[in-house]
């Protein structure tokens, strides 16, 4: 009988200094983990021949690419177009995986055809705590809200998103939902916009909370974005995901009516949430464009948003 296949797509830039943590790890899994077939390959997105060199000698089994540009996570699209293994779990180069995170994650996905993605869960670098929880939906006055439940227990719950550095995913249905949208260049809610279009079509996500990683948070974004640019780039993305798949009833007709007000006097409530949705302006027509453009969902937002924590199955 042949084997589930499973690709382990990490995406780095110049990460030398964090593989060398990473990829360890990762050997450990595959050692611990015969039952799968198991390939890793390695795209640099920063073109770093430090990391190349460091790859191939240590690790000359691993496939090491460089991308064509620095695309962030949007680099990975076309890879996953050329993957043929059933499954693809894709990490960011900042995080150590637990030696047993396949073997609680994979079982699941291979068990269930119906579901899209496998979250695990992210702790702190040391592994004294967990840094995140379940994923939920909230919807209020022509708002959408994408919120932590971190008192999400050691169950394998229903999430709304797999994180895009953090999570299993069924290859296939990956490239059905043409992979990370590029309207959200260039990073963060790319994940979120994934997760939620999956839901959408009737697929499930979970978290898998004893499938274990190890993040150093932010390792690698922080490195190239100030604390109010994150922030900025996060709620003004947040808003494009809101508008291109908010399906709740009302939903759009309340975010057009109220977003004049927003607008004069949100800089009341944060700054750069405030900033961020004038910024979010010149492409909030290309959310509405892709909005009506793409397949009609067959699961409302009103029906996903009871599912999200509750226990799977």
């Amino acid at each position: 009988m042949q084997k589930p296949s499973c690709t382990l797509l990490i995406l780095t830039y110049k990460g030398k200094h964090h593989l060398e943590f990473l990829l360890p790890t990762v050997e450990a899994v595959i050692k611990n983990s015969p039952q799968f077939d198991i390939e890793v390959i390695i795209v640099d997105n920063g073109k770093d021949h430090f990391t190349k060199v460091f790859v191939h000698e240590f690790f000359p089994r691993f496939r090491f690419e460089f991308s064509k540009a620095n695309d962030y996570l949007f680099s990975l699209n076309d890879y996953m177009k050329q993957i043929t293994s059933d499954f693809t779990f894709i990490l960011n180069d900042d995080i150590k995986v637990h030696p047993e995170a396949i073997n609680e994650a994979l079982p699941l996905l291979v068990n269930d055809e119906q579901l899209f993605s496998v979250s695990c869960n992210v702790n702190d670098w040391d592994g004294t705590y967990s840094a995140e929880g379940t994923r939920q939906l909230f919807y209020q006055r022509g708002w959408l809200y994408s919120q932590w439940n971190k008192n999400a227990n050691d169950t394998v719950r229903y999430t709304l998103y797999t994180g895009g550095g953090s999570g299993i995913f069924r290859t296939e249905m990956f490239n059905e939902l043409g992979g990370f949208d590029p309207l959200f260049r260039p990073a963060y809610c790319e994940d979120l916009d994934l997760g939620h279009r999956a839901w959408q079509k009737g697929w499930k996500v979970v978290r898998a909370p004893k499938s274990i990683l190890y993040h150093r948070e932010g390792g690698t974004i922080k490195d190239q974005f100030k604390a109010d640019q994150l922030s900025q780039k996060v709620y003004k993305n947040q808003i494009l995901w809101m508008v291109k798949n908010g399906n709740h009833a009302g939903f759009l007709k309340w975010f057009l009516l109220l977003l004049p007000y927003r607008l004069l006097l949100g800089w009341r409530v944060d700054k750069n949430s405030y900033i961020a949705l004038w910024k979010s302006l010149s492409r909030l027509p290309l959310a509405l464009k892709k909005r009506y453009s793409q397949p009609k969902a067959t699961r409302s937002d009103e029906e996903i948003m009871p599912i999200l924590n509750t226990v799977y199955p």
